[in-house]
């Protein structure tokens, strides 16, 4: 008896050391996952910048979807590649040394959370407006979230626009009362 409980306590002692490396294999399995989804995420990302910033809309549609939705300060803008690729050239009208430097990416889920710095000088017409020929400053953040296949979807940026059109010269009047 003695020798078949030892046997059986030998087991179980192996059994529950066996189990404890298989999940723990698992679970380094999973964070090397995550880790290389990550890197892929962030990847991804600067390829989205660099596309922004040398106004590369091929290199653009090759990591979005068709269907992308780009959200500007709450404001829909675009609703497919084409119309990203129009407001892209809005923009770059205005001031088409317009560059975006990353400072921090993060990564959560199937989405980057970006924090940036942006700069141009008006040097082309923004809208109906004349250049003013001054450079502007502003800060923002961008959330991109990425399809199962690290396709971007959608992009929601939010940024200091007032604070770039003042750098250009422009004032903001108060509204006119009656």
């Amino acid at each position: 008896m003695k020798k078949s409980s030892l046997c059986s306590f030998a087991i179980i002692v192996l059994l529950t050391f066996a189990c404890k490396d298989k999940i723990l294999l698992k679970s380094q399995e999973a964070d090397v996952m995550s880790k290389s989804k990550i890197d892929a995420l962030k990847k991804t990302t600067k390829t989205y910048l660099t596309a922004s910033n040398m106004h590369d809309t091929l290199l653009q549609h090759t990591i979005t979807t068709k269907n992308f939705v780009r959200i500007i300060n709450g404001e829909v803008i675009s609703y497919n590649q084409s119309e990203l690729s129009n407001s892209m050239r809005f923009w770059l009208r205005a001031m088409p040394d317009f560059k975006i430097i990353e400072k921090e990416i993060t990564v959560a889920e199937n989405k980057t959370y970006v924090i940036w710095l942006g700069s141009g000088t008006n040097t082309e017409m923004f809208g109906n407006r004349p250049p003013t020929g001054k450079i502007g400053h502003t800060e923002g953040m961008s959330i991109l979230t990425f399809d199962s296949d690290g396709h971007i979807t959608q992009e929601t940026t939010y940024f200091d626009r007032l604070r770039l059109l003042e750098e250009w010269g422009y004032e903001m009047s108060p509204p006119i009362m009656n």
